[in-house]
Order: structure tokens, then C-alpha cells, then sequence
């Protein structure tokens, strides 16, 4: 979907009477050229890409986002789903993603109770 292919080719009539044709041509081979152009949404996100804001703002995804993907990937192995189906693999990746969201909250607000002491 990125990426936009183009083929072009001429007729072997064409190449005949062509000036360019020993350049081009490849023995009785008609010219082909190929051409690849970005879909007008990659072109649209490289151009917003390149602003100052943009990039801070995907500065902070490394802050937010790496450190999940790299604890999802690690500790629970999530590195490819182990069913099939769209509501599957929903399922499968909110009950990882709550996994990690209950690790955290436990590593950051949880504190043992401390034993009463003696009297």
C-alpha cells in the first residue's frame, strides 16, 4: 500500500525507429522501465516527518512506548500471537498488555506492610 509500482513499456514498433534503441534495448527486447512512487499518505507523513515538532514528538514515543514493547517481547515472549482472528489476537495482546500494566503498578505504588512492632 506504501509504495506505488509503475511499469512502462513500449511496443517493439516503437523501439525501432528509436535513436536511443541500442542504449535502451536489449537485443529484440522491448524497453521497460520501472518506476516506484510513495502513496500520497507515506509522502504526506514524510513531509510532517521532517518538521521540528514531529520529531520531538517521536523523540517521546521512545520514552513512552520502547520499554513496554521491549518488556511485552521479553518477559512474556509476545513476539508473535499465538492464535488466529482479529478478536483472538485483541484479546490475547489486552490480556499482555494488562499483564504489564499490573507489573508496573505493583513495581511503583504496591509497599509491603511492615510488621507491627513488639510491644
Amino acid at each position: 500500500m506504501g509504495v506505488l509500482h509503475h511499469v512502462y513499456q513500449a511496443k517493439t514498433a516503437d523501439c525501432r525507429g528509436c535513436a536511443f534503441r541500442t542504449q535502451c534495448c536489449a537485443g529484440d527486447s522491448p524497453r521497460r522501465i520501472y518506476r516506484l512512487e510513495n502513496a500520497p499518505a507515506v509522502t504526506a507523513f514524510l513531509e510532517k516527518m521532517k518538521t521540528e515538532a514531529a520529531q520531538a514528538l517521536y523523540r517521546l514515543r521512545s520514552q513512552v512506548a520502547e520499554f513496554p514493547h521491549a518488556w511485552l517481547k521479553a518477559k512474556i515472549g509476545l513476539r508473535q500471537f499465538r492464535v488466529r482472528g482479529l478478536e483472538k489476537v485483541r484479546c490475547e495482546a489486552l490480556w499482555a498488555c494488562l499483564a504489564y500494566n499490573l507489573a508496573q503498578w505493583v513495581r511503583l505504588r504496591w509497599k509491603p506492610r511492615s510488621a507491627p512492632a513488639p510491644a
